[in-house]
């Protein structure tokens, strides 16, 4: 059965576009080539032992996550095996062994056969230790990673496992906008670092004690003569690799028993409505229920924690940086403006369910459902952004960004909060409905547009504290910063409720048009062209209908092209 699932994958790549795999080819070779390199010209045994050590860590972190920053749900899935009499560890020992088989996996073995130079360098004896040792670490890895994205998978409901997808996020988030500044830092360092090493103690005891270091100290054990300890290591390693693949593969094959729902306490509907704090009109339930969905669904948890990481990540990599360590006083900044890009995916989030809005709909119910997600979102992202920025100003020490961030703050919330709301409802993408969502990303569709139109209007909406915050850096007086925050609490208001009302006015005519394409992926509608902000909301409707109706279309005649060259 593996030989036949390993067949069946090969066959299906052989059938499917090259592009991420050949550019993710290319980029693990060049990856690889950076590995040999710092490991054959580390000026000492104990400098080849620091990049080893750090390096396979490095290694492995990326091994873990990186089919899920890439999505990799794999070719093989086991929804395809569903009607076929396969029994569940049968089945997952298939899938496992079919990733095995991969340039991928290949590109991760090349990498740790590294620790074979750094044998023949001690003693080309240990070869017979070093080899042994960078298989069992690239078994433990591998399947790991597929754990790891199981985990995910299989935890969504879960605060760990959306965390967990969170931080992978913001990783990836961080390391686009800001990705450049460990990349210095480390060029800066690493001339020191071949020469001498890692010299703390401390790190060095830290990274020896990783699995993806075993096999290293292995070989320097066998070097000094100690075969029995040497063997120890890469016991402990074949246990450990035995230990995750168990673990592995019932995971990679869903259990299709119904859960059981656990009993709880009832709860009363003072808690519901928001145990009295919030006002007993429709906009007070609206904000209720979102705020509620904002800390409970999972999907809105990664969009939010997802955000808040990437200013926590992009701050850290900041501090470790001596020329811009102020910079990371505007951590949460950061987070605010990731609220416009995680927010502007509401609506297609909450998928057919959106039928409800459209039943009950009266006289003010869109103007409540407006200002209701907006006000949610407010109450869930704002705590978490003051946090955030308490801590890094502390850490960097950069007293001088207090006002700036006082005004920064409100007026890029609000400009965040009014903007989400635009793209969500006119330019709504679904993906997969929350009644068939499994894996972290099911729940975003093709919002590659969407995004930019969203960083386009906050920065269009903020303009106004911007001109303010130009004037308190370049003529700086003592009436300059608290002009400042109240400019910025100002525009942050104004631009909430003016972008909300553009939402309002859409959404009063078009909520069933809103349904149709969720539900059906177009618009039964025929209008007139419109002019104005009538015609931008028009085409942008229109453009990313558009945009949706030929994702499908391609997904469909390249179906079809497989199924032509399968028949030939």
């Amino acid at each position: 059965m593996d030989r036949w699932l390993i067949s069946l994958k090969l066959t299906m790549l052989r059938h499917s576009t090259p592009g991420m795999r050949v550019a993710g080819s290319v980029i693990g070779g060049a990856l690889v080539i950076v590995t040999w390199a710092a490991t054959l010209n580390a000026g000492s045994d104990a400098a080849r032992h620091s990049v080893l050590t750090l390096g396979l860590l490095l290694w492995g972190v990326g091994t873990a996550i990186g089919p899920v920053l890439m999505s990799g749900a794999g070719t093989l899935r086991p929804s395809y095996f569903t009607l076929l009499p396969f029994g569940r560890l049968a089945l997952g020992r298939g899938l496992l062994v079919s990733v095995y088989v991969s340039i991928a996996a290949g590109v991760v073995l090349a990498a740790l056969l590294v620790t074979g130079a750094h044998a023949v360098r001690l003693s080309p004896v240990t070869l017979v230790v070093a080899i042994p040792g960078a298989v069992l670490t690239w078994v433990l890895l591998v399947a790991l990673s597929r754990l790891v994205y199981g985990l995910l998978g299989a935890a969504m409901g879960s605060r760990a496992g959306v965390e967990i997808a969170s931080v992978q996020f913001g990783l990836m988030f961080a390391g686009m906008f800001a990705g450049w500044i460990p990349v210095q830092v480390a060029i800066e360092r690493t001339p020191d670092f071949l020469a001498t090493g890692i010299t703390d103690a401390v790190v060095t005891r830290a990274l020896d004690l990783s699995p993806t270091s075993w096999t290293v100290l292995a070989v320097e054990r066998a070097a000094r003569g100690d075969w029995g300890g040497a063997l120890l290591l890469l016991g402990g390693l074949a246990v450990l690799a035995a230990a995750v693949i168990a673990v592995t593969i019932p995971l990679l094959v869903p259990s299709t028993e119904p859960a059981r729902r656990r009993r709880g306490r009832r709860r009363s509907a003072r808690l519901v409505a928001g145990g009295g704090l919030l006002p007993a009109t429709p906009t007070g339930a609206v904000v209720a229920k979102e705020v509620r969905q904002w800390s409970r669904d999972a999907w809105r948890m990664i969009e939010t924690q997802s955000g808040v990481w990437t200013g926590v990540l992009i701050g850290a990599f900041a501090l470790a940086s001596e020329e811009l360590d102020a910079v990371a006083a505007f951590a949460g900044l950061i987070i605010t403006f990731m609220v416009g890009i995680s927010a502007c995916t509401v609506y297609g989030q909450d998928g057919s369910a959106v039928w409800l809005d459209v039943v009950g709909q009266d006289e003010g119910s869109v103007r409540a459902d407006v200002r209701g997600r907006q006000w949610g979102v407010v109450l869930t992202v704002l705590p978490k952004i003051l946090l955030v920025s308490a801590v890094f100003v502390l850490l960097s020490q950069a007293w001088w960004a207090v006002p700036i961030l006082l005004a920064a703050i409100p007026a890029l919330l609000g400009a965040a909060t009014g903007a989400a709301l635009i793209v969500a409802a006119v330019g709504v993408s679904p993906g997969v409905d929350p009644r068939q969502r499994v894996g972290p990303n099911d729940a975003v569709g093709n919002i590659s547009f969407h995004v930019w139109i969203s960083m386009l209007l906050m920065q269009v909406a903020v303009l106004p504290t911007g001109g303010m915050l130009l004037l308190h850096l370049f003529a700086p007086a003592a009436w300059t910063a608290p002009a400042l925050v109240v400019v910025g609490i100002a525009n942050g208001v104004g631009a909430a409720w003016a972008l909300g009302l553009v939402t309002i006015g859409y959404l009063d005519k078009r909520l069933p048009d809103l349904f149709s394409r969720i539900r059906y992926g177009q618009v039964f509608r025929a209008g007139k062209p419109r002019t104005g902000w009538a015609g931008a909301l028009d085409w942008f409707e229109s453009s990313t209908l558009k945009g949706e109706q030929q994702a499908k279309e391609l997904k469909q005649k390249q179906r079809e092209a497989q199924r032509a060259k399968v028949k030939v």
